[in-house]
């Protein structure tokens, strides 16, 4: 049964609706223990737009609130001591949040749905998709794009009471489905987080104008002085390179000009294969050969042609131009001066990402990604407090989150003691590790003499954290092949307690069909092409099956070119993405979970003390949380950020601790 409350009853014909006051609503739902909720909003922003309307209710009574004639604040005592299910819950909590409503107990269907389907990127997860999955029910989204224009007219109404009706039965069934998953702790975790990061994308971060006016006037200064150094090498070997040059008649002199566009790939490519650059690379997912000019690709080339080492330089500035460039002016909320950027909380690998890409049809606006934004001063040199005057930054990062997360899930014996001891610097460590050289060399020294080493431990660490090999240490590093393999193969041999680690982790995904994370929250990661890969390894487990593989490549026939050497590359490339996913996903979805309940401590504390509002978390960057204060009580907040922190450390790593470096600061730095 649909219910309308409103405070101008005039104005509707009730037609599968009736009408009921605002204290008719609260009798029902205050005996509720769990009510759905939905809202119907002029836009997306809650700075800019308002409600049109609030939905209340289970699967027997729904109630749409006209909040263009009843003020949602009558409603705050429910919805701040309910638990609350709702679809896509971090959107109408910020504009919950605008009216200093917090809920205090979410449960997100559209969450709940990509824990389940957390590694399948076919999978779908909107109210409509749900309700047909879970009540065989098909829901009307085609009125969905009239709200704007009608409000609450008679349809609208039946729409908006809809999209709180199933969200019990959803739930109920998606429960069943996450207790059999053993991911409860995941869901709870994730409920729990859904606060905090809409309270992250509300609060917004704020941009000095003035400086990021004068990086990009800088940016493009530079691009420009490197763009004529591309332009000067073609018309210096225009004989050598006449189609690369334009030369223009005019009425009054010859004009003599390069016509590559140094931005379009398709261009760039041919200039660099006449010089003899090697532009080819096998394609990731397909096996075969392409034709790429990226960093990997061109950088262990730069030594050898001067015009790679330019063009290197050149895409550098362009892409700050025109990814961190004016463009970012637009992301500027009218309403509150600073950029509310969009998060998406659950990744395959268990991480956040940032950015929403614009979409002028469905009226989504760009927004930025805050994660990737350059790490150096004069980028984020512009981000500061919006009263620097009386407001200051806190910032914090956990020391090493990745690589102490690492060594307390391997427990390779070396790992542990370098932490135990003490020892200073990571990166020197693995160096005098891999390099029998260094092996007696303080590691002081080693990081102030023998930079070059560490570099290449540094960048072998992340490539292996990360599920990388010999090539990918060389690509990353623009080092020989032989070279990354001899360093891929030394640091395994350093950390023998990694490589058997690193064994079983593989070993547990290709016999499982997923990839668990940790034991804390038992968030999964599920491979969604596991069945065709168990297909696959049972073609090439049959007796004889690689003998008659060799002897049909061998004489390269009909039956090798036509199935067999497609079946073993698809079984190869569907076996070693399995694997690498095994190394990579448990640390990152590790560090991920552990940030997030670092970010609810935090929120708990600000909940607590009333300071919702009044201190602001602006950001999260992977390892790394945000708050906006007031200079008077900065230090009191840095310690508390610390110990939230620390403290959610303490619950996953429980062998060596993770610490938190706080600072006090008056740009984005740490």
């Amino acid at each position: 049964m649909i219910y309308l409350v409103t405070n101008q009853r005039s104005a509707f014909t009730p037609i599968g609706y009736s009408m009921v006051s605002v204290e008719e609503s609260l009798e029902y739902l205050n005996k509720l223990d769990t009510i759905a909720f939905d809202t119907e909003t002029e836009g997306f922003d809650p700075y800019t737009k308002g409600l049109i309307s609030a939905q209340f209710g289970d699967g027997e009574k729904q109630y749409v609130v006209d909040c263009r004639t009843v003020d949602i604040q009558l409603y705050k005592k429910l919805l701040e001591s309910k638990e609350i299910i709702m679809q896509n819950a971090k959107f109408d909590l910020q504009f919950l949040y605008h009216k200093k409503i917090v809920p205090i107990k979410i449960f997100d269907t559209m969450l709940a749905e990509r824990i389940l389907t957390t590694g399948d990127d076919r999978a779908r997860r909107a109210l409509d998709y749900l309700a047909e999955k879970y009540c065989k029910v098909t829901l009307d989204k085609t009125v969905r794009g009239a709200i704007f224009r009608e409000g609450l007219s008679t349809r609208v109404i039946k729409y908006a009471a809809d999209d709180v009706k199933y969200l019990h039965e959803i739930k109920k069934k998606q429960m069943i489905k996450i207790t059999e998953k053993n991911l409860r702790r995941t869901m709870s975790l994730d409920n729990e987080y859904v606060k905090v990061l809409a309270y992250i994308e509300y609060c917004g971060v704020f941009m000095n104008t003035n400086s990021w006016q004068s990086k990009c006037d800088e940016d493009k200064t530079n691009m420009k002085s490197v763009k004529d150094l591309l332009d000067a090498f073609i018309l210096e070997n225009a004989s050598k390179y006449p189609e690369f040059v334009n030369r223009q008649l005019t009425l009054f002199e010859e004009g003599v000009s390069c016509n590559i566009n140094w931005n379009s790939e398709k261009q760039v490519i041919p200039l660099m294969k006449k010089i003899g650059v090697k532009t080819q690379v096998k394609d990731r997912d397909s096996g075969l050969l392409k034709d790429s000019i990226d960093k990997k690709v061109l950088g262990p080339q730069k030594d050898k042609f001067k015009i790679v080492k330019i063009y290197l330089k050149y895409k550098e500035y362009q892409k700050e131009v025109s990814t961190y460039g004016e463009n970012w002016f637009e992301y500027i909320n009218s309403i509150t001066g600073r950029i509310h950027t969009n998060y998406t909380q659950i990744m395959s690998t268990g991480r956040l990402s940032s950015g929403q890409k614009g979409n002028k049809k469905k009226r989504f606006p760009q927004k930025p990604n805050m994660q990737n934004v350059p790490a150096d001063d004069r980028t984020r040199g512009c981000f500061t407090a919006q009263n620097p005057d009386k407001n200051i930054l806190v910032i914090a990062d956990y020391s090493g989150q990745e690589q102490i997360v690492l060594a307390n899930k391997s427990k390779d014996k070396d790992l542990l003691n370098f932490y135990r001891k003490g020892l200073g610097d990571m990166h020197s460590f693995v160096a005098s590790k891999i390099f029998p050289e260094l092996a007696k060399i303080p590691l002081n020294d080693i990081k102030a003499k023998h930079k070059d080493k560490r570099q290449i431990a540094k960048g072998a660490g992340f490539a292996i954290n990360y599920g990388g090999t010999g090539i990918t240490i060389a690509q990353n590093l623009s080092l020989p092949l032989q070279r990354g393999e001899e360093v891929y193969s030394a640091y395994f041999k350093a950390f023998p307690g990694l490589a058997q680690y690193f064994r079983r982790e593989k070993e547990k995904a290709l016999n499982l069909g997923y990839i668990e994370f940790n034991e804390i929250s038992n968030r999964k990661c599920f491979i969604w092409y596991y069945e065709d890969f168990k297909r696959l390894k049972e073609q090439v487990s049959k007796k004889g099956f690689w003998l008659k593989y060799g002897k049909e490549k061998r004489v390269g026939s009909e039956l090798y070119h036509r199935e067999l050497k497609s079946l073993v590359r698809e079984y190869s490339m569907k076996k070693g993405n399995i694997e690498r996913m095994s190394l990579n996903y448990p640390i990152q979805g590790s560090s991920a979970d552990i940030t997030k309940l670092a970010g609810i401590f935090m929120f708990r504390y600000l909940e607590e003390k009333n300071l919702l509002f009044k201190i602001l978390m602006p950001n999260v960057v992977h390892d790394e949380l945000h708050l906006e204060c007031s200079k008077e009580i900065a230090k009191e907040m840095a310690v508390i950020l610390k110990a939230s922190m620390e403290k959610a450390g303490d619950i996953f790593c429980k062998i060596i601790k993770l610490r938190a470096e706080p600072c006090i600061t008056e740009v984005w730095a740490h």
